[in-house]
C-alpha cells in the first residue's frame, strides 16, 4: 500500500512539475512586446520643407511641420489613381 501510495504521489508530483515548467515558459515569452520595424518607411520631403513619411503597410501618409514636432496630416491611399482619403487635416 505504502508503494502504490509513493508511486502515484511521485506521477502527481511530475505532472505539477511539468505543467508548472509549461506555464511559467509561456509566460515568458509573452512579456517581451516585438520590436517595432520603421524600416518600411519611405521619407518625403516637400517643397515647403515639411516632412512626409509614407507607410506601405497601412498606405498612409503622415505629414509633419519643418521642426518634425507636429504632424499636421493624415492622408490614406485606397486606390491607386484616386484621391487620398483626409483621415487628419
Amino acid at each position: 500500500m505504502k508503494k502504490r501510495n509513493a508511486v502515484l504521489l511521485f506521477i502527481c508530483g511530475m505532472w505539477l512539475g511539468i505543467s508548472l515548467a509549461l506555464c511559467l515558459g509561456a509566460t515568458g515569452k509573452a512579456a517581451n512586446p516585438p520590436a517595432k520595424d520603421w524600416s518600411r518607411l519611405k521619407i518625403v520631403g516637400f517643397a515647403g520643407g515639411t516632412t512626409g513619411l509614407f507607410d506601405p503597410d497601412t498606405g498612409r501618409l503622415y505629414v509633419y511641420d519643418i521642426d518634425l514636432e507636429k504632424c499636421f496630416a493624415i492622408r490614406e491611399l485606397t486606390t491607386l489613381g484616386e484621391s487620398m482619403t483626409r483621415i487628419k487635416n
